[in-house]
């Protein structure tokens, strides 16, 4: 049953458009739209054979800084699935090799094989906000799309990626709470790096 209730939220995801930044994430400036670029989300494993989910998101550009910024929308920045599944091969892995966790995602009904787990496990991620389901701790994220069965959007862009807001899960456009060991080393030394300038 878990398996296909799943299938059926991501599945409802196909064709869904993205489209909400209130302002600049750099500066804070007013936003112009610039253009909407299609984002492959995952491949699902269906009866007649392997589906692409895509999703549409608008990109803007800032009037102040001319800086493009994507909408809010269900991706981890600087990946090429959806944040959800990422959450996924991070929280399985915590109990399990990335072999064994690829292997519990397909059964999920997700192509994802294990060089893929390995690689978002090994980049660092922290581990997302989860819950234990069926004898399987899963991210929130990710069971948070069965709320979403095929209907369930309305027609019309998903007005920004607030639907995906109360498991906790970070999307790009906005703030990224779940950042890597990396990216906070180097946030650390950029800061240090000013305050050691002199100051003129």
């Amino acid at each position: 049953m878990l398996p296909t209730v799943i299938q059926a939220g991501i599945a409802n995801l196909d064709g869904q458009s993205f489209s909400l930044l209130d302002a600049c994430p750099s500066c804070g400036g007013d936003l112009v739209g610039y253009d909407t670029k299609q984002r492959f989300f995952i491949t699902l494993a269906e009866p007649g054979g392997d589906r692409d989910i895509f999703v549409f998101v608008r990109r803007f550009r800032c009037r102040a800084c001319s800086l493009v910024s994507p909408a809010k929308a269900p991706f981890y920045p600087d990946t090429r699935i959806g944040g959800p599944v990422v959450d996924l091969c991070v929280t399985l892995s915590q109990e399990m090799s990335c072999s064994r966790a690829a292997k519990v995602i397909n059964a999920l009904g997700i192509v994802i094989d294990r060089g893929t787990v390995r690689n978002y496990v090994s980049r660092g991620f922290n581990a997302p906000l989860a819950t234990e389901v069926f004898g399987f701790l899963l991210p929130v994220s990710i069971i948070s799309l069965t709320m979403f069965t095929p209907g369930s959007f309305q027609p019309g862009p998903v007005i920004g990626a607030e639907t995906f807001a109360p498991a906790g899960r970070p999307v790009t456009g906005g703030t990224f709470p779940h950042r890597t060991p990396l990216e906070e080393r180097n946030e650390r030394d950029e800061q240090e790096k000013e305050e050691k300038r002199p100051v003129e």
